[in-house]
């Protein structure tokens, strides 16, 4: 029979890590052109490598050699006393020979999730594709990896505690004198897949930079912070829809997703990044959800440029940035003061990226805030988590802590003119979260040394081969919020050869995490209704 299809198997990766899924990419090509299929189907068979001392061989050898001495009828019965072991050499076999090897049959499905039986040996995929009618239609593919490697283990990270609480110790995270009436909200960029293809990250390991590694490696972290509230950036559209919002529901989470304005085409679809909010059902219920596209909000600003600098304005400002904002109302759990249910803004946006667009991430936050100051007014306290790609010190930055930023002569710093037409000052109190870390007593000095005492935020939240600053902000209303705990940062030895991503850290962002409780004042405060879209743009306010 003449076999004119092939299969072909790639992994993004060749060695295999305990617990962690093989899915491999599969395709079935006709050898020397390119014709789509018939109706198919592909048969995968996973075998582990087996050692020369194991039982299995022995007995394997020993019936093997019992049934080449025997010269009579008997071999038939030798046949079946193998066939009711499942050691005969066949596509049946529990135990074959290949590859100057001897394997044992440990799956027949396309992906696999190594034991740790399987730790040290190698995996051998073996797959043939059949047409419809069950017969073979391609030679058999062999595809043989290195041997599997065990899981790193994990580094946790402790909470710092600001208060006099700082002398118990939590390590788990359950500290139960936070857990009434506070609440832990995590911020991280978890470092989307399809930006992981490129050579920037060529110091991990390439099984360590696969997304079934990472995504595994990402929750298991994520879940050991015990956070109520989850402000994620850089979440796959794909991967939202099929690995954390099922995740995550089944722990008792709600999601919410915002993905940016564009999508690219990557593994035969179209996927973006975008933002991810996860809050626990059981302490919060959603009043309502905001959805900020910063490039809607450029085409006013656009369109009063002068007409010569409009193309550039479009090319400058309409950028595919968002922003996912809730508020959150608690749930009566016994733990609400004089029955009142404190409310909570929280923002998780992802600004603007690039070496020469500071204006363009003034604008997208200054029109961030611009939404969120209409909700400050109604009493609600806020959050702003995420990434604002700003140095401390910036201009977002100082708008952002100081509540103004003067405008601008120089020309690298606003090109277009953009800034006359935008509100340079807000009226909102916020403060970042990790600079509590300075002002508190309770804080040993081995923690102040991962701050940076000048700008009073972290030494660094992003570590890349190029470049290690702080790029990442838990900002929140000092006026109606207290910060109790931070999650600990990192430090430079802490890190695996000093870049992320890395086996241990699975992002090129550090996870920051803070425990607030509502100040007695604002939970007493009566809340006034945000207005239905604060984002609403009035020709008044562009």
């Amino acid at each position: 029979m003449c076999l004119e299809w092939e299969v072909q198997v790639r992994f993004p990766s060749d060695t295999p890590v305990a617990g962690v899924e093989l899915n491999p990419w599969v395709r079935v090509n006709y050898k020397g052109a390119y014709l789509s299929p018939p109706n198919y189907a592909v048969h995968f068979t996973w075998y582990r490598e087996l050692s020369t001392s194991s039982k299995y061989v022995q007995n394997y050898v020993a019936l093997q050699y019992h049934a080449a001495r025997s010269n009579s009828t008997t071999s038939s019965g030798n046949e079946l006393k193998q066939e009711k072991l499942g050691l005969v050499n066949s596509e049946d076999s529990q135990i074959i020979e290949g590859e100057g090897k001897t394997w044992i049959k440990v799956g027949h499905s396309r992906t696999y999730i190594p034991s740790q039986d399987d730790i040290d040996s190698s995996l051998r995929l073996v797959s043939f594709a059949t047409n419809d009618m069950g017969m073979r239609m391609s030679p058999i593919n062999v595809f043989v990896t290195t041997p599997v490697i065990r899981l790193p283990r994990p580094c946790p990270r402790r909470m710092v505690l600001l208060c006099s609480l700082r002398n118990l110790r939590y390590p788990n995270f359950t500290a139960k004198p936070f857990k009434d009436e506070s609440f832990r909200v995590l911020s991280y960029n978890i470092l989307a897949d399809l930006y992981t293809i490129r050579d920037a990250y060529s110091h991990c390991p390439k099984w360590a930079l696969t997304w079934e590694y990472r995504r595994r490696n990402l929750l298991n972290e994520m879940l050991s912070y015990d956070a109520d509230i989850l402000c994620l950036q850089e979440v796959q559209s794909d991967h939202f829809k099929n690995f954390f919002e099922p995740e995550f529901t089944k722990l008792g989470y709600s999601a919410v997703y915002k993905r940016k304005t564009k999508e690219v085409y990557c593994a035969n679809q179209y996927v973006i990044d975008g933002c991810a909010t996860f809050f626990r059902q059981d302490r919060f219920k959603m009043v309502t959800k905001y959805e900020v596209e910063y490039d809607k909000m450029a085409l006013p600003v656009i369109e009063i440029l002068e007409p010569d600098t409009r193309n550039d304005g479009i090319f400058r400002l309409m950028k595919d940035n968002v922003a996912l904002v809730v508020i959150l109302e608690e749930k009566d759990n016994g733990h609400c003061q004089d029955g009142v249910r404190s409310r909570i803004c929280v923002a998780n946006t992802h600004i603007h990226c690039g070496s020469d667009a500071s204006d363009v991430r003034l604008f997208q936050v200054v029109n961030l805030i611009r939404g969120l100051e209409k909700i400050d007014s109604s009493g609600i306290p806020i959050l702003v988590c995420g990434v604002m790609n700003s140095l401390p010190g910036s201009d977002p930055h100082r708008f952002l802590i100081n509540g103004e930023v003067g405008c601008f002569n120089e020309k690298y710093r606003d090109p277009l003119g953009i800034h006359k037409h935008l509100k340079l000052s807000h009226s909102m109190h916020l403060a970042s979260a990790y600079a509590q870390l300075l002002d508190s007593n309770e804080v040993g000095q081995h923690q102040k040394e991962k701050m940076d005492h000048q700008t009073l935020e972290p030494l660094f939240t992003c570590f890349r081969p190029s470049f290690s600053r702080t790029l990442d902000y838990i900002l929140y209303s000092k006026n109606r919020l207290k910060v109790d705990g931070l999650l600990e940062l990192l430090d430079y030895d802490s890190l695996e050869n000093r870049l992320l991503p890395s086996p241990l850290w699975s992002s090129d962002h550090v996870a920051l995490m803070a425990n607030f409780r509502v100040k007695r004042s604002s939970r007493r405060a009566k809340y006034l209704s945000p207005p239905p879209d604060p984002w609403e743009q009035k020709q008044t306010e562009v």
